[in-house]
């Protein structure tokens, strides 16, 4: 009797440690999470499916799952499934046309509670049909100058003849043009791009490109060339953009405030020559400007002072004018951001 009541209490004992969820609870089984296509090719987009089960004797709710990056987009069918019933994420993933070793992530969240978010992993060692090698330029132009021999190859990775139909740059200062080696074959599946740029307008830094056409692919352009870069000026800036980052309702020490709320910029003479700087404004209320000379007619540092922490958000510039003719006036972007706590 003694045993037979030592062995019943043993088992209610143990009855009574099961966890809640091991009665009445969803749990979510995927064939796989790792998506791994290899080496691809030859095309913009990868589509594939996880598929999923509800081995857990309770009802599965599925929240709308969450790529890593733009580039991914996924959908669920169903988000709802009784036990025993098996459902689909699929996916889609650009992958865009430069060269790339991909791996990007999928989050998904269930009312599981051994498992309430499983990651799936999409892997891609990606080689589009046509490789630009470099994939963007980043010239230095002087002011009312250009910017010469500057060269991409281009490749059709599948061997066949490369077909460019045409170039199109973004800006009529922006010319491309294939360049043929001497005595290359007409079929050949590599040539080079001679890219020249000779910007208008004051010294700035520019974002430009040139859209490369093939024939036989009418899906728009088949690569793009980046063209990053800067006119370069008499005058420099250091840094370029005056920035703050502050939190609405902090409350500092006063040594501490004041390094929050200044900014300083040098303005330099690129080519030795001196300049003179005056008349400093400001579209962002509240900010103060003085121009302090720190070498003679070479360097100016303009310090920009906050009176007080906005209640939101500020953007704008600050400028000034200059004695230099080809930079006659220099605007400085200005972002104050504000945390609300």
């Amino acid at each position: 009797m003694l045993k037979q009541t030592l062995l019943a209490i043993a088992l209610l004992t143990g009855a009574l440690c099961v966890p809640a969820w091991a009665t009445n609870t969803a749990k979510i089984h995927f064939e796989q999470t790792v998506y791994d296509f290899g080496k691809t090719s030859q095309v913009e987009t990868v589509t594939g499916t996880f598929k999923f089960k509800n081995v857990g004797d309770g009802v599965l709710k599925i929240e709308a799952p969450k790529p890593s990056c733009g580039c991914t987009v996924a959908s669920l069918k169903p988000d709802t499934l009784p036990p025993g019933e098996t459902g689909e994420l699929v996916f889609a993933l650009n992958l865009g046309r430069s060269r790339a070793t991909m791996e990007k992530i999928i989050t998904v969240k269930s009312n599981d509670p051994q498992t309430p978010e499983v990651l799936l992993t999409i892997k891609v060692d990606y080689t589009p049909l046509y490789d630009i090698n470099p994939i963007a330029l980043a010239p230095s132009v002087p002011f009312g100058g250009k910017a010469t021999n500057l060269f991409v190859t281009i490749t059709r990775t599948d061997g066949k003849p490369l077909g460019i139909q045409r170039l199109e740059p973004s800006k009529p200062w922006v010319t491309a043009q294939v360049k043929v080696e001497p005595g290359a074959k007409a079929d050949a599946s590599t040539a080079r791009i001679l890219i020249e740029v000779q910007p208008d307008g004051p010294p700035r830094r520019f974002n430009e490109y040139v859209h490369v056409y093939a024939a036989g692919q009418s899906n728009g352009p088949v690569s793009v060339i980046y063209v990053y870069g800067q006119v370069i000026g008499d005058l420099s800036l250091s840094p370029e953009a005056l920035y703050w980052s502050l939190t609405a309702a902090a409350q500092t020490p006063a040594e501490p405030q004041e390094a929050l709320m200044v900014r300083r910029l040098a303005i330099r003479s690129n080519n030795g020559q001196a300049f003179e700087l005056k008349n400093p404004k400001s579209t962002v209320p509240g900010i103060h400007l003085e121009l302090v000379p720190k070498e003679p007619g070479k360097v100016y540092e303009l310090v920009a002072k906050l009176s007080e922490t906005p209640g939101q958000t500020l953007s704008g510039n600050v400028s000034f004018e200059t004695s230099v003719t080809n930079q006659p006036r220099i605007e400085v972007p200005v972002i104050v951001n504000v945390f609300k706590p």
